[in-house]
């Protein structure tokens, strides 16, 4: 049974009774055996159940990702992307003790320019400790359970990975989990591309005008990723966030919620860098395009901004 689906998206169940439901996409089990969906209804008759319905391994012959009409050429990722993305979210790695699985985590952030960090368990800044840090590199996700080790994990090398320059910290919207890190864990959070004032800058280039309201994670990966709002869920659980043991749902979803930032803040450094890369196109083509008369006449104002620059740069 793939588990290689998105919340929300439309399936269609094939049983070995030769039924055939169809129905939104909710959940699958740790073993795969068993797939939830919502807003079921049993073709052909079509009446829709809105609960939420299981179906076993033992009784499922298929199932059909189903096409909806204008999905394809709203998702701005491949398949094969979206997929490879899914996939990094299933199998992140939980650590909850200093030990040799914490220190090859830490080792292998290191190796990178850019890590993503999650703000699930910041929303309240100062207020209250992180019960959590969630950091990723593209290849792998690692949820550290901060309730659990409390400051003998940054100790052991979360501090030093959030204070220096490398790796570069990717975050959207930065403000609380900076005002908690320092406030509760004594970490001055540095270095960090944060893809909300990404957006933010990317507007106000377009339009002129700063926005007075930011985007959210979700609006974001709409807007550049062209993922359906409720690829993501942001709003997780104070409660359930300090249980322990932590629930698997909570670990999936923390997982869920940092695997595109990576993807994203390639998207937005790309669209930011757009003005700048078509003035460098400019640049190359303003002289070398000319005939000689002109090229002769241009080479002699390359004191002044080239006459077709302000055209070149606006989105």
């Amino acid at each position: 049974m793939d588990n290689l689906y998105m919340k929300g998206e439309l399936l269609q169940i094939h049983t070995k009774n030769e039924e055939v439901i169809e129905g939104r996409f909710y959940s699958v089990n740790n073993d795969k055996s068993k797939i939830s969906l919502y807003n079921v209804k049993e073709l052909p008759q079509g009446v829709e159940d809105k609960g939420v319905c299981h179906y076993y391994d033992s009784e499922v012959r298929d199932i059909i990702k189903l096409q909806e009409q204008n999905e394809q050429t709203y998702l701005k990722l491949t398949q094969k992307e979206c997929e490879e993305i899914i996939k990094t979210s299933k199998k992140y790695i939980f650590i909850n003790q200093v030990d040799k699985h914490f220190h090859e985590a830490i080792e292998d952030l290191v190796q990178y320019s850019y890590i993503a960090l999650s703000t699930d368990g910041a929303n309240m800044g100062r207020k209250c400790k992180m019960p959590f840090v969630v950091l990723s590199t593209p290849q792998q996700i690692y949820i550290f359970d901060i309730q659990v080790m409390q400051y003998h994990a940054f100790d052991a090398g979360l501090k030093k990975i959030l204070e220096c320059e490398t790796p570069k910290k990717i975050v959207h919207d930065c403000r609380k989990i900076s005002d908690c890190l320092y406030h509760k864990h004594n970490v001055k959070l540095n270095s960090v591309f944060d893809t909300q004032v990404g957006d933010l800058i990317i507007a106000r280039n377009k339009s002129s005008r700063l926005p007075t309201a930011v985007k959210t994670l979700a609006e974001c990966l709409n807007t550049y990723l062209g993922l359906k709002h409720n690829a993501i869920e942001e709003k997780l659980d104070i409660v359930q966030c300090t249980v322990r043991p932590l629930s698997t749902n909570i670990k999936e979803n923390l997982a869920k919620n940092i695997a595109y930032l990576h993807r994203l803040s390639e998207m937005i450094n790309d669209e930011m860098m757009l003005p700048f890369n078509r003035g460098i196109e400019c640049y190359i083509e303003n002289i070398r395009s000319c005939d000689d008369f002109k090229a002769w006449e241009l080479c002699g104002k390359s004191g002044h901004t080239p006459k077709d620059f302000k055209s070149a740069i606006e989105y």
